[in-house]
């Protein structure tokens, strides 16, 4: 009987370490040695979409645009928004990291309550396709996908990311990494840099509420970088993100779901491949993958066909900003993001084509 007792030892360390995790992680608790506010992104969307929905019941209401995208679509300004197109209104779903799955996770609720906006945009960022980055873009499956959603699609994921999310989801001081020195700073002049960095993140949570789910561009500005810096960080970030480049066929699939539920929701929507700094783009064309017989090619040149072809079958058109000669801004804050001063641009952008879209065969 004693021996019995040892077998149920595990378990219990097992309980008190999840026990204690969960403790940890309370907001009064982990706010000592937590150190980003991006997963406030991800927390913020079940109420974005109890608000959509509320909305979208309302009689007289404006046109809806939902925006599925990750941090390249976070500092659209309302306020902008609703001066140039009064009768349009923005629900943004985009999060850091934000990937075909992550979408394709609240569109299948979109299908089961059949929430249907006027339009959708959905981004296809061409690193999220890369199978072999050297860093893995895996915050939205951290923070954003439920334990069910993850094990129906488990043969999309490979094992060491299911082994990664339930790690992070199960104990989540896995993901961030307490440490003292940290807990120490906080502490320091009565708790003054504690103190403000939760209202910092009280401030976060009531802007994405009050702007419906973008950081806004007024309340976060980002600066312009010169050539040269932005030189520097699309050479680190093709390093981080581009090479090895094998393209990954199951984020491809969750793509594909992604436009068959738009389309059986018959609701106007397009891909959009977001701009990135000339420079950056210029990386995208290098030859970092190879083809199929094991001759050198491009990402680029991989995932465009591949964009093109999805385009095609699913009558959704595929807006690529940085191959449009329409489109010429090019202030960034780093490779990858465009500076708050973009924005306006950015945002004509979409609404010219959305309306082009609206009144275009694919509606037909």
């Amino acid at each position: 009987m004693s021996k019995s007792r040892f077998l149920f030892i595990p378990f219990i360390i097992f309980f008190i370490a999840l026990g204690i995790d969960r403790i940890l992680m309370l907001e009064k608790i982990q706010t000592y040695f937590t150190k980003t506010v991006s997963e406030i992104n991800f927390f913020h969307k079940p109420y974005l979409f109890e608000e959509l929905k509320n909305y979208l019941a309302q009689k007289e209401r404006k046109k809806v645009l939902v925006f599925f995208g990750n941090s390249r679509a976070l500092l659209f300004n309302n306020k902008y928004i609703e001066e140039k197109y009064p009768e349009w209104i923005l629900f943004n779903f985009s999060v850091p990291g934000g990937g075909p799955d992550y979408f394709l996770f609240w569109l299948e609720k979109f299908k089961a309550e059949n929430v249907k906006p006027d339009f959708i945009l959905v981004d296809s960022s061409l690193e999220l396709f890369n199978l072999t980055p050297l860093i893995k873009l895996d915050e939205s499956l951290a923070n954003g996908l439920d334990v069910n959603f993850v094990l129906r699609y488990a043969n999309r994921y490979s094992r060491s990311e299911i082994s990664s999310f339930l790690s992070k989801r199960l104990f989540r001081t896995y993901q961030y990494r307490p440490k003292l020195n940290t807990v120490l700073h906080r502490s320091k002049n009565n708790f003054e840099v504690l103190n403000g960095y939760r209202a910092w993140r009280m401030q976060v949570f009531e802007k994405l509420k009050e702007e419906r789910g973008s950081a806004s561009s007024e309340f976060y500005k980002n600066k312009t970088q010169s050539e040269e810096t932005i030189l520097k960080y699309a050479i680190g970030d093709a390093n981080s993100y581009l090479t090895p480049y094998n393209f990954n066929e199951d984020v491809l699939s969750f793509q594909k779901d992604n436009l068959q539920i738009v389309k059986e929701l018959n609701v106007p929507s397009a891909l959009i491949m977001v701009r990135v700094a000339p420079s950056f783009f210029e990386q995208y064309k290098k030859l970092t993958a190879k083809d199929s017989s094991g001759r050198p090619v491009s990402p680029y040149s991989i995932y465009l066909p591949k964009m093109l072809e999805i385009s095609l079958k699913y009558q959704i058109p595929f807006l690529n900003m940085n191959d449009d000669p329409l489109y010429n801004c090019n202030a960034f804050t780093d490779a990858s993001h465009m500076a708050t001063e973009c924005f306006p641009d950015y945002t004509d952008y979409i609404f010219q084509n959305l309306k082009q879209i609206v009144n275009s065969k694919y509606l037909k």
